[in-house]
């Protein structure tokens, strides 16, 4: 039940990581204090030995002395004193306790630092060995003094600092985990609780308006991580009230498409009798009327077609590129004498596809290029392959007067048409690039202008 709240509450992980980060740190700074410790312990009872030695050679009273000696034997522990004058060792309280193992510790240099692994080693040790320390006397004419101390006195000071720092850590890790987490809860938790909450509600009712106001006092990440999910709900719901609008306008049109369809196609029969009339003025009227028409009832089936969006998915497959270029181009030119078209795609080249994708992709920009030509001086479609290993792309170039600007950025939108041509709805090109990306590929305007316009057709390398 605990692991799952603490799983669940992010505030509650703070906790803990605040808490296990301090006391990681405390443990880390452990052992140079207890380091400094046992160094500060070892040198309180040299000091009170100096002190001790100068008291008891200035000292003739014996009874004064031993009880000095006594006092300092209870509170230091130490079991022996003695000092050294000209290379002799003079005994001046306790007796040297035997078959012990001494450890032998120098005090004598002033600058001494504390030394981390001798402490670890008092901290484990078992106790029983006597530690023997060296340091300088105070007393003039004595060379230093030697102090026996049981190692494990100073082994129970240690373990009582590490309990009281311990301790002290437990109590500075709840209390900076406590404030650091009254401060994340406020700072961090709530917002994004709120922020969570919000998600939860614009889910389940995207058109669902929360008095929420946006909290423009903040300048940091939160703040803005605020304002940015205020401003994707107001364009989420933007976007689907445009999309309900278009749905419904979609609608409305394909139904008039439909009918109007079969309006044009009746008329279509009664204008085809009006082109054998024996008036060469009625026919003539009659082949521009059957021509309007048919324009007509292509426009509607673009955009029935279009509307439907019954595109099936890919089925990629294999293709000799050259050999589809040349049918492409075989069925649309037939509708445009006078257009040349140069095929430089290798013969051995393929690419993976669905022919049929492929296909319409092909034969919308040809037949683009080849309608944009038709006042052209010259009039050529050129293409050619770059292959990679990953990637082929399909440069397709014409000699038309190249894209107005107000198209070039629209290019690829429905019903944008694109080159301006009569009776175009500007799916062509829409209708390629979704076809492109289905293959995982893409369909790109590289440049357009007085010379020209240039597409790139990127489609799947065969690998070999």
């Amino acid at each position: 039940m605990i692991d799952g709240y603490i799983a669940r509450r992010l505030s509650a992980k703070l906790l803990l990581m605040t808490i296990g980060f301090v006391m990681l740190a405390e443990l880390v700074l452990f052992f140079p204090s207890a380091a400094v410790f046992r160094q500060n312990w070892l040198m309180e009872r040299v000091d009170q030995a100096g002190i001790l030695t100068q008291a008891l050679t200035g000292v003739p009273d014996y009874e004064a002395s031993e009880m000095l000696t006594q006092d300092f034997m209870e509170q230091t522990g130490v079991e022996l004193l003695s000092a050294k004058r000209d290379g002799m060792t003079e005994l001046l309280l306790g007796s040297p306790p035997s078959s012990v193992e001494y450890v032998a510790v120098d005090m004598t240099d002033p600058d001494r630092r504390p030394l981390f692994r001798d402490t670890f080693a008092d901290y484990f040790s078992s106790g029983d060995e006597r530690l023997r320390v060296t340091a300088l006397s105070p007393v003039s004419g004595q060379d230093s003094l030697e102090l026996v101390i049981p190692r494990s006195e100073l082994r129970s000071e240690l373990w009582d600092y590490f309990e009281r720092i311990l301790l002290l850590s437990l109590v500075i890790a709840v209390i900076t985990g406590g404030l650091i987490y009254l401060a994340m809860l406020m700072i961090i938790v709530r917002p994004l609780q709120r922020l969570l909450a919000g998600m939860k509600t614009f889910r389940e009712n995207p058109q669902h308006r929360q008095n929420v106001k946006r909290n423009a006092r903040r300048k940091d990440e939160i703040g803005e991580l605020e304002r940015a999910f205020s401003d994707l709900k107001k364009s989420l719901r933007a976007a689907f009230r445009q999309r309900e609008r278009l749905a419904g306008l979609g609608l409305s049109v394909a139904k008039i498409n439909h009918d109007l369809r079969n309006v044009l196609s009746t008329a279509l029969l009664v204008s085809d009798r009006l082109t054998t009339h024996k008036d060469k003025k009625v026919v003539e009227m009659g082949e521009r009327l059957v021509k309007t028409i048919e324009r007509g009832v292509g426009l509607t089936e673009d955009v029935l077609a279009y509307s439907r969006a019954e595109t099936a998915d890919p089925e990629p497959q294999d293709i000799r590129l050259s050999f589809l270029l040349g049918e492409v181009a075989a069925d649309t030119m037939a509708s445009f004498p006078g257009t040349q078209f140069k095929n430089r795609v290798p013969t051995e080249l393929e690419v993976r596809a669905d022919p049929d994708h492929a296909y319409r992709i092909l034969h919308n920009l040809f037949r683009n290029a080849a309608q944009a030509m038709q006042k052209s001086e010259v009039r050529r479609i050129t293409v050619s392959a770059e292959v990679t290993e990953e990637i082929t792309h399909i440069n397709i170039k014409d000699t038309g007067p190249g894209l107005p600007e107000r198209a070039q950025k629209n290019i690829f939108l429905a019903f944008a048409a694109s080159r301006g041509a009569e009776g175009s709805t500007g799916l062509g090109l829409s209708i390629s690039k979704e076809l492109a990306t289905a293959q995982n590929g893409d369909l790109i305007l590289v440049k357009t202008g007085e010379k020209g316009t240039h597409f790139k057709l990127c489609l799947p390398t065969v690998k070999t």
